[in-house]
């Protein structure tokens, strides 16, 4: 993931799912999916994910309860790691299919239907250097793992990578030092966040928004506002042009769908973020981002 030019961010989970592509990472080679037989229950509740140019290693099966997933990148365009589980009767293809409509072609329609397709766990936006440490709650049963990066190039079903959670016994669930809620409110989609993130605490966020959301940090320039901030994402969303605030690539949760909640923790290095989403409303097409949703955040 390139770390300072925004037009060269890859194209994110949900960025996919919503209408149009605006992240775009091109050139990136095409991955081949590495995998292992290694079951995370004989390594404790601490899942390794690794991502490399040449595809990502994960476990076949884990435990169900709490279920934390370590996720690094050797691959210098990062990882958009997500977990999903599909809805009854829903095949693995189906899904698919319409993720890349919804992706390649900004089909409204198609990023509708992935909503009601799967159940959508989050998942890690990591960049190189900087492990993301995702958790989740999971029931036993079926679910994939996918680095949504993938979306809109040759032989994705081959790329994703089945997880079975096994019934046994589970663990306690790790405590969250931080929150953030993603809500409705009269103005639109918002974030509740802290002013202030300590570096690698383990942050929970709670979907209570109508769609599939994420949430995403990335770090701004010393002095950037909340308003250019928002000034840059109404510029994506067809207003006028404002310069890019930012200084590096993304970090975070990429999306969980309504009524969901998940954990993030990674070794943020001092400074301001901005958290952020990049996707836009499968209603209308706007990016939520321009209409609101981000807030600065300091990471201490």
């Amino acid at each position: 993931m390139r770390s300072t030019k925004i037009s060269s961010l890859p194209r994110t989970a949900m960025t996919a799912f919503a209408t149009t592509a605006v992240l775009a990472a091109p050139g990136l080679a095409v991955t081949t999916l590495l995998t292992t037989d290694a079951d995370a229950a004989t390594r404790g509740r601490v899942v390794e994910v690794s991502v490399g140019t040449d595809g990502f290693t994960a476990p076949a099966a884990v435990r169900p309860g709490p279920v934390a997933f370590r996720v690094t990148a050797a691959d210098p365009e990062g990882a958009y790691l997500g977990l999903v589980r599909l809805r009854p009767g829903v095949t693995l293809q189906r899904y698919l299919t319409d993720l890349e409509k919804a992706y390649g072609k900004g089909d409204l329609e198609a990023a509708r239907a992935v909503q009601r397709e799967v159940v959508m766990f989050g998942g890690a936006a990591v960049q190189p250097g900087t492990p993301v440490t995702y958790g989740t709650r999971l029931a036993p049963g079926s679910y994939h793992l996918i680095d949504f990066r993938e979306v809109g190039r040759p032989g994705l079903a081959a790329k994703v990578r089945p997880l079975t959670v096994r019934p046994g016994a589970g663990a306690a669930e790790p405590r969250a030092e931080a929150r953030i809620v993603q809500r409705e409110t009269p103005e639109g989609t918002r974030f509740d966040a802290p002013a202030e993130i300590r570096s690698g605490a383990t942050v929970r966020v709670v979907n209570r928004s109508r769609q599939y959301n994420e949430a995403i940090l990335m770090p701004v320039r010393p002095g950037t506002t909340d308003e250019q901030v928002g000034a840059f994402y109404r510029g994506m969303d067809g207003g006028p042009q404002a310069p890019s605030p930012f200084t590096g690539g993304p970090v975070g949760m990429i999306p969980l769908s309504p009524g969901r909640a998940a954990t993030f923790a990674a070794p943020l290095r001092p400074g301001t973020y901005a958290l952020v989403t990049w996707l836009r409303s499968s209603d209308t097409g706007r990016m939520f981002a321009a209409q609101g949703m981000h807030r600065l955040v300091a990471v201490k």
